[in-house]
């Protein structure tokens, strides 16, 4: 995903490509946590912020590529625009489906929503997903 119009070697601003991996999760949260405390972004917010890019990050590694035998990629940007804190976490997976075999509760989406301003799903092309979130930026 490329951010038209944006500086992306602007440190308050985020683009992470790497592979969906667990270890990854903390990964995407501290370089997003980063971008928002350089927007000045602090306290409960930058916590909200911190828990919804775990919760996305983490449904990647545990749905997108489960039916590989390497996980695919990870990205996630993140980045100021008109007073919001966009965080866009996309995977090349399988994109958005029901799984009655999920090893989680079911939760993360729902917690995100509350978590942030608006939460847009979406379906890359030719595969994946697309999760947007959008906070208050002070």
């Amino acid at each position: 995903m490329v951010q038209r119009g944006r500086d992306i070697h602007d440190p308050a601003q985020v683009r992470l490509r790497v592979p969906a991996v667990p270890t990854q999760v903390a990964t995407a949260r501290h370089a997003v946590v980063a971008a928002a405390a350089a927007h000045g972004i602090a306290g409960s917010p930058r916590d909200d912020i911190a828990l919804a890019v775990s919760e996305a990050c983490a449904n990647v590694v545990m749905h997108a590529y489960r039916h590989e035998a390497t996980p695919g990629p990870l990205a996630v940007d993140a980045y100021r625009d008109d007073g919001e804190f966009f965080v866009v976490v996309c995977d090349e997976g399988i994109g958005m489906a029901p799984r009655t075999d999920s090893p989680g509760l079911g939760l993360g989406l729902g917690l995100i929503a509350r978590l942030a301003k608006r939460l847009e799903i979406g379906s890359q092309d030719p595969a994946g997903a697309t999760v947007t979130m959008v906070f208050r930026a002070p």
